[in-house]
């Protein structure tokens, strides 16, 4: 399968070098280049005064933006809010600070014309905002683009892909929203059943088919991750 995008971690506190010059080999070899921010502790310490700006998402890319003519094709953000102790304690509190970070980074992506992608878990129809409105509806919104962590070996049954993700599937299609899946590669002893880690390519090729063919296909599949599926690859030739 050609891969035609790679998210790519960012580490603010690294050397914005790297990310320049890994940005120019995928452009040349055709590849798109999302810039990946992660870290749930970002949610708890929403303000940004008490950090310096080089640990600040946000300043990071205006920053980087700025030095450089290597732009990335997207801004991706993967935050996982349901990781922190307080979603426990006081989840409408987390809640709603998830979302201004969100938006946030919005409107940066926005102000530099650059799309907006958020991975969320599969459940998050499940979960409502202060509003009432299901977080998955409210992020489909907000972002260009948002990718379910589907997390699935198999596509009927009901636990299958086409079962957990059904909701946030209508929703998306009825407003033509894009919405994507992430399969998973990596190794998980503790729930084995939801990777391709172990599996045959068969079963992976059967997955992405009837995922595909499907009557509300998504607009791509995105492997989880780069390294786990280059093994997945070289043990299933």
């Amino acid at each position: 399968r050609q891969m035609k995008r790679v998210y790519l971690h960012v580490a603010v506190e690294g050397d914005r070098t790297l990310y320049r010059t890994f940005v120019e080999k995928a452009h040349l070899a055709g590849i798109e280049v999302y810039f990946l921010f992660g870290q749930p502790s970002w949610i708890t310490n929403e303000g940004t005064t008490n950090r310096p700006n080089v640990e600040d998402p946000l300043a990071w890319i205006n920053v980087y933006l700025q030095e450089t003519m290597e732009r990335p094709d997207g801004i991706s953000v993967d935050l996982e809010p349901y990781a922190l102790p307080a979603w426990e304690t006081d989840q409408s509190a987390v809640i709603s600070s998830y979302q201004r970070l969100l938006t946030a980074f919005h409107d940066v992506s926005t102000a530099q014309q650059l799309p907006l992608q958020l991975f969320l878990p599969f459940w998050f129809h499940t979960v409502p905002d202060a509003s009432g409105q299901p977080l998955s509806e409210w992020a489909m919104e907000l972002a260009d683009e948002v990718t379910l962590m589907s997390y699935r070996t198999v596509y009927s049954g009901g636990n299958g892909l086409a079962a957990i993700t059904m909701t946030d599937a209508l929703y998306a299609a009825s407003h033509q929203h894009r919405l994507s899946y992430a399969l998973e590669f990596t190794e998980l002893p503790e729930t084995p059943s939801i990777t391709f880690y172990g599996k045959t390519r068969t079963a992976l090729n059967q997955l992405v088919n009837q995922t595909m063919n499907s009557s509300l296909p998504p607009s791509a599949i995105v492997y989880h991750d780069f390294d786990a599926y280059q093994d997945f690859m070289r043990s299933t030739q």
